[in-house]
């Protein structure tokens, strides 16, 4: 890896004796880490990959020793796990100790992802939040949406909305949040070992760049948070004009209040540089993972706003936006006919007593994601037939006898 000078410059700094040991880890190989989807799975052992050492601060995430071909494991594609760098997993540990910490039982959270595509903070996030927990996943980069709105339909949780949008305009909302997640785009230190682009894109033009798109994030996110909803603020860098200078405007300007989640020692998180808040950074001298920086706020409780209804704001989404998603699809309309969504058996809630089932083996299972035609056993019942691999649901095919139309979504399909 070739390290700029003023970014070696910058972390020596930052690090003084601890640099050459960063820079020693920065030298390494990723690690290839993965995060269960706790509704769908509790047990690692069933992906095939052997016994799998955990993850010290996520109790759904597992290391790998070396990297397999996911795209070739049935169990990617119906939502059982998740391929994610193991520092970004701290989400699911965040939001379950905002839940438990905050929120009474029964009650259920409205959650906003403003940065959310490819999706692995937001299933994190569902991963930790109680069942009938709304969830919005928002995505401002058009191209980037379609593998978000893939990503949590396969993960299978059915109270979520997608959208694309500016955070300006989702702000007009108001307070309507209980916790907002903002993992801003940023300048990308903390991928330099893994991405060879946020080598060759980063220069000190770039951080101020970022810093004041982050700025207008935030200043939106504030906006629409209920009194007392937390703030999760993360970015992927290093430098403290992203991260800890953040955190200072927002304490000083916007009268937030830092939340410490309370990180044992022996993950080996570290505290944040030359601040007197309770900030976190992943930093691969000390972290089994990739860098990442990590603030929870909370907006003061006596702040005078009436918080919108989740009810009030599903609507208000509704009719402002054209929703990506809007939950996960249980028919879709051809002509005058209404079909089964190909989506459908993909939700956790997925009624499988109205269709027939085919449990395949894996070299039909990887037929079927490929979206070629598949010939069924001959006792399988004509009519829409929900291929299983191993117990979980991949999708839907029309079985005819001589052969079965395949349903997988064209969008999907794998294509090695």
């Amino acid at each position: 890896m070739n390290i700029p000078q003023d970014f070696k410059d910058m972390m020596e700094g930052l690090l003084y004796e601890e640099a050459d040991a960063f820079f020693e880890a920065m030298a390494r190989k990723p690690e290839i880490s993965i995060k269960l989807n706790r509704r769908k799975l509790t047990d690692s052992a069933k992906l095939g990959y052997g016994e799998l050492e955990p993850v010290k601060w996520c109790r759904s995430g597992f290391y790998l020793p070396e990297r397999p071909k996911f795209t070739l494991n049935p169990l990617l594609h119906a939502g059982a796990f998740y391929v994610q760098d193991a520092s970004s997993m701290i989400y699911e540990t965040v939001v379950e100790h905002i839940i438990a910490s905050s929120f009474d039982t029964g009650r259920y959270p409205a959650v906003a992802d403003l940065c959310a595509a490819p999706g692995g903070k937001t299933t994190s996030i569902i991963n930790a939040l109680p069942d009938s927990a709304f969830v919005l996943a928002n995505e401002f980069t058009k191209s980037r949406v379609g593998a978000l709105r893939e990503n949590l339909m396969k993960w299978g949780y059915p109270d979520v909305m997608v959208t694309s949008a500016s955070v300006d305009r989702l702000a007009q909302v108001g307070p309507a949040f209980d916790i907002v997640a903002v993992d801003a785009p940023c300048s990308g230190e903390g991928m330099m070992r893994k991405e060879e682009e946020a080598v060759n894109q980063w220069s000190p033009a770039l951080i101020r760049q970022c810093a004041a798109l982050q700025r207008q994030i935030l200043e939106s996110a504030c906006k629409m948070l209920k009194p007392g909803g937390f703030l999760i603020y993360s970015t992927c860098t290093f430098n403290r004009q992203e991260d800890e200078e953040q955190i200072d405007w927002l304490v000083n300007e916007k009268g937030m209040v830092p939340f410490d989640p309370g990180f044992p020692e022996d993950w080996g998180i570290m505290s944040g540089i030359d601040t007197q808040w309770p900030c976190f950074r992943f930093m691969p001298h000390h972290t089994r993972g990739e860098g990442l920086f990590l603030c929870v706020m909370r907006k003061e409780i006596d702040t005078i706003e009436n918080a919108v209804s989740t009810p009030s704001l599903k609507a208000w989404l509704r009719k402002n936006f054209k929703l990506v998603a809007d939950g996960i699809p249980r028919e879709e309309t051809k002509g005058a006919l209404s079909l089964p969504a190909p989506e459908a058996p993909l939700a956790i809630d997925f009624n499988s007593r109205e269709f027939s089932f085919a449990d395949v083996d894996l070299p039909t299972a990887i037929s079927f994601l490929r979206r070629e035609a598949l010939v069924l056993n001959p006792d399988v019942p004509k009519g829409y037939v929900v291929i299983l691999y191993q117990g979980f649901p991949l999708g839907f095919v029309k079985n005819l006898g001589s052969r079965a139309n395949n349903l997988y979504p064209a969008a999907w399909k794998i294509r090695h």
